[in-house]
Order: C-alpha cells, then sequence, then structure tokens
C-alpha cells in the first residue's frame, strides 16, 4: 500500500444502502532541522617569547696549510699521504740535467732600518712687521 496515494475506492454503495462509508484521515510526519546556539567561543591567538639559556659546546674546524720546502731530488714522484692527522700533498717539477748545475753560494741581504734622533738647533729668522696709525689734522 502506497502511502503517497490514497486507496480507491471500489465498492460505492447504493442510495437505498445503509451502510455509509467514512474516508479514513491520512496522516504524515514532517521533520525539519534547525540550528540552536547554546554557546560560542572567542580564540585569540598570541605570540609570546621568553629567554631561554643555551649551554652548548660548540665544535669549529680550520685548516692550516704549510708550505715545507724539501729540495731534494728523488728517483720516482710520491704518492698523496697522511702522516699523525696531516695530509701531505707532493708538489714537485722535472728537472732537465744537462752538465751545468746552479749552486747558491750565499746571498746578500739588505736591511733597513729607521732611527728617529730629536733635534734642537738656534737660527737667526728675520721677518717685517707693519704698523699702523692715523693722526688726525685739525684743518
Amino acid at each position: 500500500m502506497n502511502s503517497e496515494h490514497p486507496p480507491e475506492i471500489t465498492n460505492t454503495p447504493d442510495e437505498n444502502s445503509e451502510e455509509q462509508i467514512v474516508p479514513l484521515a491520512k496522516e504524515s510526519i514532517e521533520v525539519t532541522k534547525q540550528q540552536y546556539v547554546k554557546s560560542q567561543f572567542h580564540v585569540e591567538r598570541k605570540t609570546e617569547s621568553k629567554q631561554v639559556p643555551i649551554n652548548e659546546s660548540l665544535m669549529s674546524q680550520y685548516a692550516e696549510i704549510k708550505r715545507v720546502p724539501i729540495g731534494e731530488y728523488i728517483n720516482s714522484p710520491p704518492e698523496v699521504r697522511e702522516e699523525n692527522g696531516v695530509k701531505i700533498i707532493p708538489i714537485f717539477e722535472e728537472h732537465i740535467e744537462i752538465i751545468k748545475k746552479i749552486y747558491l753560494k750565499e746571498e746578500i741581504r739588505i736591511e733597513s732600518h729607521h732611527v728617529i734622533n730629536e733635534f734642537t738647533s738656534e737660527e737667526t729668522v728675520r721677518y717685517q712687521t707693519i704698523s699702523e696709525k692715523r693722526i688726525f689734522t685739525d684743518e
């Protein structure tokens, strides 16, 4: 039985019949929604700052480069190596030996020094001056 359509009446009574047909009432339910505000929230965002002490050990590393003159002839070029935590990179050059070699006999070193001496003296200095004087006459 469909609740949307009323039932059809197929049995119609005679006018002389004492039967009486009473129409039935149709009930329906209507559901609605409604919102009610029961409470509200106020949200405030605030940024604050705070000093926090930091106590840490910081490690830094630096490299120190030293050039160490060697000045000797070797048979084959050495490889890069590490000794006691120090990386050693050899720098070499090839020399052609004929017969003549350069021998460093000596060096002449010239040093420059500055000396400050106090000087006092008496000298005669000449100079000229001008003086002015106004003279009034009785004319």
